[in-house]
């Protein structure tokens, strides 16, 4: 990918001598698939973009700024509490979050909250949180309940690398041009994932565009997984074939002639 990534920048910055009509957010990735095999660690995947000006609009004194967020396939995250008993630890309570981002990350240059207000933040859901329902909304008895499961879901998710907040993500190659670093962990979940790539000047968000990527299991860990979940009868048929035969091969190895 190395030697492909000077090609790319060439490319976009080639469009800088086009006429400008109007206002654009053209983006381009590296790849557009990510293949999972027996031996996948994780991978990076690299969006190009090139701001094309307005002519007809007022010249901003202020640089362009660039927030990006990476939404993974949607699903439904249990978060547990334990409690103790005795010696023992138990789960004393559990929440669970339905269809939200089960990978989320949030990529800039610099910090999200120097660039952009509160209220423009949450309406562009440059938080995992924002895909949940607002406190506000709750019962006042469990919203401090609530509030807790939340920042237990928030550092979960980052210890297990499916929540990134990367404030040097983004590099601006030339004032209309950058590239935005997407880090896909070695236990990401397959499916689509989404990029949102907004422009921001003094706070004001300008454009967004958005492109993505398909994360997918290939070769013989794929066969086993349609197996498992497309022809569970033949599957678990040929677990128990293989099973017997490993115990037949191993006491006719061992075995006490």
């Amino acid at each position: 990918m190395n030697r492909l990534v000077p090609f790319l920048l060439l490319a976009l910055a080639c469009l800088s001598s086009l006429p400008a009509r109007s206002q654009e957010l053209v983006l381009t990735l590296s790849t557009r698939e990510v293949a999972i095999t027996s031996t996948y660690t994780g991978a990076d995947v690299t969006a190009f973009g090139f701001i094309e000006r307005d002519v007809r609009s007022v010249t901003r004194a202020a640089p362009f700024e660039i927030i990006a967020t990476v939404q993974g396939p949607v699903g439904d995250i249990v978060v547990h509490k334990k409690g103790q008993l005795g010696p023992i630890w138990l789960t004393a309570a559990r929440e669970r979050f339905a269809r939200i981002p089960t990978y989320f990350a949030l990529l800039s240059a610099r910090p999200v909250g120097e660039m952009v207000t509160d209220e423009t933040a949450q309406r562009l859901k440059l938080s995992l949180t924002d895909y949940l329902p607002p406190l506000d909304t709750l019962p006042v008895p469990e919203q401090a309940e609530q509030a807790e499961f939340r920042q237990a879901l928030l550092r979960l998710r980052q210890e297990e690398g499916a929540l990134v907040i990367d404030p040097k993500a983004i590099t601006m190659v030339r004032p209309n041009l950058f590239t935005a670093r997407v880090n896909v962990p070695g236990k990401a979940p397959v499916g689509l994932y989404v990029i949102n790539v907004s422009v921001v000047s003094e706070g004001v968000v300008l454009r967004t565009s958005q492109t993505g990527f398909v994360v997918r299991k290939v070769g013989f860990d794929a066969a086993v997984a349609d197996a498992a979940k497309n022809r569970a009868p033949l599957y678990a048929l040929a677990t128990v074939l293989v099973a017997v035969l490993l115990g037949w091969v191993a006491n006719f190895a061992f075995r006490r002639d």
